[in-house]
Order: structure tokens, then C-alpha cells, then sequence
């Protein structure tokens, strides 16, 4: 049974055209294991934040919407971006091809056919991840601002679904993407590398937009200007996403090099920006629930405690205490702005008054 890879010769065992004579010198600055560590600890902290932004929605008894739904389905493929990686380091991706032991020789083409369908995934997630928080800004926008980020949306996803699409036309049969040594003919790698770099660049700048468009959005809001800040801080997160975009784009010019090794870097900032992403889009949802938290310990002291026994803890039980607890509700923008009537505790037989934040739509009635 032959189980090399195209282009090695199995009766003679010769190394394919493309690689380079193996060395026999030891690997020096191997990339697999940096490589998959990598992915697979951002992989776990945009799940981490990911599953706290679910619970908190269904603690406060909310429906997961489209931009949740989408969120989870760019953290799969983010997952499988990983397995593939990971699975293209077993095979020889993280060595030069000049220290590549010889024993690895034949699965070098299905190393390459592996990053190919990774890099896939790659971009979907950075797609999808993208116009979730798009989604969410769509809930709490109208006129024009909301005409732009319908324009920012859409724009990102074609200039970045072309990307995940010539991984896969760039070359005719499309089996020589990843199989250099059959006949056929493949573009340019400086027409590829030049888009790939133009799409990279329109997203990050693209996400420094979407971060700062809540700022115009909360301002204009009948909110104290505190509250004000808090909330366009949370919603702005987004600008770690396009710094995080902005270096990948700097290490895409490596795609260029006839060494797959220096295409790690890439891979490692293009699972960062989905992963920044994620997590960008959680934080201002995740600010809610941590000022409940906060609110609720509040509302417990000043109600009375140490006061066991006591006729002020009785004149509690007994006029009752509103909460900030679960509401019904079922979007993003009603978790971030989070509207409601106000909470109300009692201290020693005195009503406190908490102010939630006001709901955009209130916001703007009485604007």
C-alpha cells in the first residue's frame, strides 16, 4: 500500500522537487509547539467569555439572538481552525522545509492541504465574528448611522469572503494549491498576497469604526455622563480587534515565502482577531451582569445587615424589596443598555433608590 504523498517517489525514497536537501542538522526555532499553544489558549479565553455572555442572558431570563447565534457558530470555527492546525503540526508544519526530518516527507502535501481548509475557517470566523457585534450595533442604531453600519457589514464580508474564496481558485485543478508538483497553473502569490493585505487592512480599520460608533450613539442618550462613559467604554472594546488586525496584517506578506514556516506568525494573529473579537463582544454584555452583582451586594448592606433580629430586617420582610434580578428581554442591546424601572431597597424602614440604566428607546423618548 503506498501512503506517501503526491510527489514523493515511495520506491526510491527521494525527496519531492519542491523541499530543499535535508540539512541533518537539528531544527532551531521550531514553531509547532508555540503554534498550537497559541490558538488553542485564545481558543479557551474567547470560550470562557463567550460562555459567560449565554449565562448571563440566561440568568436574566433573555433569548440568545442572531448576534449570539452567530458569535458561537465563528468560535466553532475557530475550534476547527485549531484541530487543523494542530493536525498540520503533526504532519511537519512548524520546521523549515530544511530541517523537516525526513520521516514527514510524505504527509508534507497534506500538511499543506490542512492549513488551506484552516485558513478557511480562519477567515469565516473573523467574518462572523465581526458582523455579530455589526448585529448587535444594528439594534441600536437608525437614519444614517445605522446605514453605515449596514455598509460596514456587508463590505466586510465581501472583501473578506473573497479572501477565503481564492484560497480555493487561485490555482487550476484547485488540488495544486496545496500540491505544487502537478501540472496546472496557479495566479500570482503577489496578486493573492496584495488583496489578502488591501481585505486585512479594510477590516481592522473597519473594526476602529464599529468601536468608536457607540460613542456617537450613547452621547446623544439621557444618561449621566458617567453612565455614559461606562457604557461606550464596553461597546468600544472593539479597538483591541483592529489593533489585533492591523498586525495580521503585517505578517501576511509572508504567505509569499516559499518556506510555509514563516506563515506561522500569520496564523497565530488571524485566530488572535477572532478570539479579541469575541471577547470584545462580550464585555459590554458581561458589564451588566457584574453591575447587578455589585447592586445586589449594595442593596444587602444597606438593608440591613448585622441586623438580625432586628425591626428594621422586620420592616424589610415585611414592605418587600425590588431587585435587580431577571427580566425578560430579547436582545443584546436591552442586556448592554440595560432597560428598566428603577430598583428599589429599604434601609431602616427608608426606600433607597437605585437608577438602572435607561433603555435607548426611553432614552430617546424623553431626549
Amino acid at each position: 500500500m503506498d501512503i506517501a504523498g503526491p510527489g514523493y517517489d515511495n520506491a526510491n525514497g527521494t525527496i519531492p522537487q519542491m523541499l530543499p536537501p535535508f540539512t541533518g542538522a537539528p531544527a532551531h526555532n521550531y514553531g509547532g509547539i508555540r503554534l498550537v499553544a497559541s490558538i488553542w489558549v485564545l481558543s479557551a479565553v474567547a470560550l470562557v467569555f463567550l460562555t459567560a455572555r449565554c449565562y448571563c442572558k440566561f440568568l436574566r431570563h433573555m433569548r440568545l439572538w442572531w448576534d449570539d447565534g452567530i458569535l458561537i457558530a465563528a468560535w466553532v470555527c475557530i475550534t476547527v481552525e485549531s484541530a487543523l492546525l494542530t493536525y498540520a503540526v503533526t504532519l511537519g508544519y512548524g520546521y523549515h522545509l530544511g530541517e523537516l526530518p525526513p520521516a514527514l516527507f510524505p504527509y508534507v502535501f497534506d500538511a499543506f492541504r490542512a492549513i488551506n481548509v484552516s485558513g478557511t475557517f480562519s477567515l469565516v470566523a473573523a467574518i462572523w465574528s465581526k458582523t455579530s457585534f455589526a448585529l448587535t450595533l444594528l439594534r441600536l442604531t437608525e437614519g444614517r448611522t445605522r446605514a453605515l453600519v449596514w455598509f460596514i457589514m456587508i463590505s466586510m464580508n465581501i472583501a473578506m469572503g473573497l479572501s477565503a474564496l481564492f484560497i480555493w481558485v487561485q490555482c487550476t485543478p484547485v488540488r495544486k494549491s496545496w500540491d505544487p508538483l502537478i501540472e496546472g497553473t496557479c495566479w500570482s502569490p503577489t496578486v493573492i498576497t496584495r488583496y489578502n493585505i488591501f481585505s486585512a487592512a479594510y477590516s481592522a480599520f473597519m473594526d476602529l469604526a464599529l468601536a468608536l460608533l457607540p460613542w456617537k450613539i450613547i452621547w446623544g442618550l439621557q444618561m449621566k455622563r458617567k453612565e455614559k462613559i461606562g457604557v461606550a467604554v464596553a461597546m468600544s472594546c472593539g479597538i483591541l480587534a483592529g489593533v489585533t488586525g492591523i498586525i495580521k496584517t503585517t505578517k501576511i506578506p509572508a504567505m509569499a515565502s516559499a518556506d510555509p514556516y514563516d506563515g506561522i506568525d500569520l496564523f497565530i494573529w488571524g485566530n488572535a482577531e477572532s478570539c479579541v473579537t469575541i471577547v470584545a463582544a462580550s464585555i459590554p454584555i458581561l458589564r451588566v451582569l457584574f453591575r447587578d452583582v455589585k447592586a445586589s451586594s449594595r442593596r444587602y448592606y444597606l438593608s440591613g445587615e448585622g441586623e438580625t433580629g432586628s425591626s428594621a430586617v422586620r420592616r424589610t420582610t415585611k414592605r418587600g424589596s425590588a431587585s435587580a434580578g431577571a427580566r425578560n428581554d430579547d436582545g443584546s442591546e436591552k442586556s448592554i443598555l440595560d432597560g428598566s424601572s428603577q430598583d428599589k431597597s429599604i434601609r431602616g424602614g427608608q426606600v433607597v433608590e437605585f437608577q438602572d440604566w435607561k433603555d435607548i428607546q426611553n432614552s430617546r423618548s424623553t431626549g
